[in-house]
């Protein structure tokens, strides 16, 4: 594969999965303030802060937390509840806004509370927040402390998927968090020494996406899973997943376990020549690094498709072994949004959805979902101008037919820039399930 920068790996698992979902008693959210050329006409806000120096297995030191939370306290969950696991801002966007397919004449996104230019509504005395609204709910399980108990473990039982935790004796909460939409859970805290169980139940999920949410320097995450297809099939979730930078130095060790418990065993990055890595963050993990400048059209058509090329068909291969693989550039956006719109695109999701999608990281905070300067609203009419609308409008020009869809114009593009049709037709057996039966 030309141009490619690849080592292949198996990242060694323990036979259970460490959770992503885990103690987090403060945390520590820095503003990047070096700023050097990123996706497009934007630039980025680089990290310079240093990772807290005692970083252990079961919490990090804590230290001022400077972002004010949307609710005051951590809600609680009880036996038998129902609960919201997106944030409630990007919960509210995706549920009021619908935009049409080939319709990029409006945004709303700027209507909601998000990244660093908006008043945060729950703040009664008007006060300017900062929101940051990229991370999803938290919530506390909670019981009796007993430090005769001894260490503790939380388990977390998906249908498909379970998750262990170590507590440190003398606890009464744990906090979880990276929740899938839309799941019955069950949950146990017990003592590991005695087995005695000190609390346990069941809830349910609900939500549009997954957002994920490692570490206060890997933002605008989440799972590219839950979104819908013009024929009623879901994606699945816990396959593919998109963020902002990755790299060891702006991620803990706290981070990168948290990453490597999640599943994820590959990695993709967008970045072009000035930043682009030349191994894995996480040692072992599959790796891909075609070096890409700029999102957008040009993405698409760079060495005519074989940057897009190199970067499909490493997803597609990733997910045909079933290691979950993320990918990113710098904020997690642009040429970021790109891809994410052509593997959303060729799976078969709505095209009007695919651009809200792209909108999501408006949400994010400063240094991730926006420009440098507070007073640059950079996603005022984002859609109209700078990477999606272009990116998107070349697949509608030169790939889709009279009463064809987006999707059919995602696969066509594909075929031309040499991704096989059984490919595609594996990738999709693979990524998508059929959606629940209506109640």
């Amino acid at each position: 594969m030309n141009n490619l920068i690849t080592n292949k790996h198996h990242c060694i698992m323990k036979t259970k999965l460490f959770s992503l979902l885990f103690v987090l008693p403060m945390l520590v959210f820095c503003t990047p303030d070096n700023i050097e050329p990123n996706d497009g006409p934007d630039v980025e806000q680089q990290d310079t802060t240093q990772n807290s120096p005692v970083d252990t297995i079961q919490q990090e030191t804590p230290q001022p937390d400077t972002d004010k939370p949307v609710t005051p306290t951590t809600p609680e969950i009880t036996d038998g509840a129902l609960i919201l696991v997106t944030n409630p801002n990007v919960e509210k966007f995706l549920n009021e806004v619908k935009y049409n397919d080939h319709d990029y004449t409006y945004s709303k996104v700027l209507d909601y509370p998000g990244g660093h230019n908006k008043e945060n509504p729950w703040d009664k005395d008007g006060n300017f927040e900062v929101v940051k609204s990229d991370k999803p709910m938290e919530y506390a399980i909670k019981w009796t402390a007993d430090a005769s108990k001894g260490k503790l473990k939380l388990e977390l039982t998906e249908p498909d998927w379970t998750i262990e935790r170590e507590i440190i004796a003398g606890a009464a909460e744990v906090l979880v968090t990276n929740l899938v939409p839309n799941v019955h859970y069950t949950y146990k805290v017990f003592s590991i020494e005695s087995g005695e169980v000190l609390t346990k139940g069941e809830f349910d999920t609900y939500g549009s996406i997954r957002q994920v949410y490692f570490k206060e320097r890997v933002r605008n995450g989440r799972d590219l899973g839950g979104w819908k297809t013009y024929d009623g099939h879901i994606v699945r979730y816990r396959k593919i997943y998109r963020t902002g930078r990755w790299e060891s130095s702006s991620m803990s060790a706290v981070g990168k376990r948290d990453m490597i418990a999640e599943g994820i065993k590959a990695q993709l990055d967008l970045r072009g020549t000035s930043d682009v890595l030349t191994e894995p963050t996480i040692e072992g993990c599959d790796f891909c690094a075609p070096v890409i400048e700029t999102g957008g059209p040009s993405m698409l058509t760079q060495d005519q498709g074989d940057k897009t090329r190199q970067c499909m068909q490493f997803v597609m291969d990733c997910v045909k072994a079933d290691k979950p693989v993320v990918f990113h550039c710098s904020l997690g956006r642009d040429r970021t949004g790109t891809l994410a719109m052509i593997i959303l695109g060729v799976l078969g999701v709505v095209e009007g959805d695919i651009s809200k999608e792209y909108e999501v990281s408006y949400f994010s905070p400063k240094g991730w979902g926006i420009a440098s300067s507070e007073d640059s609203p950079v996603y005022t009419n984002t859609r109209t101008v700078w990477a999606y609308k272009p990116a998107a409008e070349y697949i509608w020009d030169n790939f889709v037919a009279e009463g064809e869809s987006f999707a059919d114009g995602v696969e066509k593009y594909l075929l031309s820039i040499g991704i096989s049709q059984a490919d595609i037709d594996t990738f999709r057996a693979n990524m998508l399930v059929d959606a629940p039966a209506a109640e």
